[in-house]
């Protein structure tokens, strides 16, 4: 099956440096992305999600693993010890850690892992789905029913996640996979938070429901940079080529 898809990553308006770092790569039976939104001080963050992007690329590269929520959850493991044993032998790099969003997509299931605050959507036939679940403390007090929805994207604490890679030895992460009936029209976007602080679930759906991909893209940037753009912000859209 042939994809279709296309990208960008940008640093926030008052950020020196962008601490996302995103990948993607073809494969004969499929097609591999991957974001990453990483955090410390200094340039750590960014190096923390360069360092995940390329363990988790280069780990598919070389694993001949078929059971790919399998290869997903080693890759992850890997890159979080990569992480973890930089962070603690490099002072400069102490502290460093990021979010993960791992995507393969071949032509009949989606297979993902995910860790931290960043998302993957799927626009199912017009209706947006959220397939991952933020680990954060604004998550966590609205599971619980202390904080509504609405609320929840004006809390102070809603950039407080409580779980990473790089943040101890074993990490735990969420993984799953969707079967997807040739029926059925998908377009997937997998994005940093810096994407859902300016948009709302409903404006993703509206601008997924675009026609044209590249036209998707460019009214996401758009509508982010009228936002105010105060995060760093990346955003992968693909979907199966006509």
């Amino acid at each position: 099956m042939s994809f279709k898809y296309t990208s960008l990553s940008k640093k926030g308006i008052d950020k020196e440096y962008n601490e996302d770092f995103i990948g993607i790569k073809k494969f004969d039976d499929g097609i591999l992305c991957v974001v990453c939104d990483g955090v410390g001080g200094g340039f750590a963050g960014e190096r923390a999600s360069e360092v995940c992007v390329e363990s988790i690329l280069n780990y598919f590269s070389i694993n001949k693993e078929r059971n790919y929520l399998t290869k997903i959850s080693e890759s992850i493991n890997l890159a979080n010890a990569v992480l973890y044993e930089i962070s603690t032998s490099r002072e400069e790099l102490h502290g460093m850690t990021t979010t993960s969003d791992v995507f393969y997509l071949n032509n009949n299931t989606l297979y993902w892992g995910h860790i931290g605050d960043s998302r993957i959507y799927d626009l199912i036939n017009g209706k947006l789905h959220q397939l991952t679940k933020d680990h954060s403390l604004v998550q966590q007090m609205v599971d619980s029913g202390y904080l509504s929805m609405r609320d929840a994207s004006k809390s102070p604490n809603k950039n407080v996640i409580l779980n990473a890679l790089g943040e101890d030895l074993k990490v735990e992460f969420d993984v799953s996979k969707v079967i997807i009936h040739h029926e059925d029209k998908h377009r997937f976007m997998i994005c940093t938070d810096g994407v859902n602080a300016v948009l709302d679930n409903s404006e993703i759906e509206e601008i997924l429901n675009i026609e044209d991909i590249d036209e998707c893209l460019r009214v996401v940037e758009k509508k982010i940079q009228a936002g105010g753009y105060p995060d760093d912000y990346s955003v992968i859209l693909i979907e199966g080529a006509k």
